[in-house]
């Protein structure tokens, strides 16, 4: 798995947790809570993947 991968899927599972823990918080129970939490990850990994480009299309690691 590369770096980029890490942290796209780091990030996203990161905003998931916090969506569902608000959505806690904020008084609805469990179940909802867990779903948003769960449609927040892969709208994130899309979200992540379209902002943060791949060494490939940058020109490689070595250029500032």
């Amino acid at each position: 798995m590369t770096l980029r991968t890490t942290v796209i899927l780091t990030i996203s599972l990161v905003a998931g947790s916090v969506v569902g823990g608000l959505t806690y918080v904020s008084g609805e129970n469990v179940p909802k809570s867990l779903l948003a939490g769960l449609a927040t990850v892969p709208a994130g990994v899309a979200f992540l993947h379209s902002i943060i480009q791949a060494g490939a299309a940058r020109g490689g690691e070595g250029e500032a």
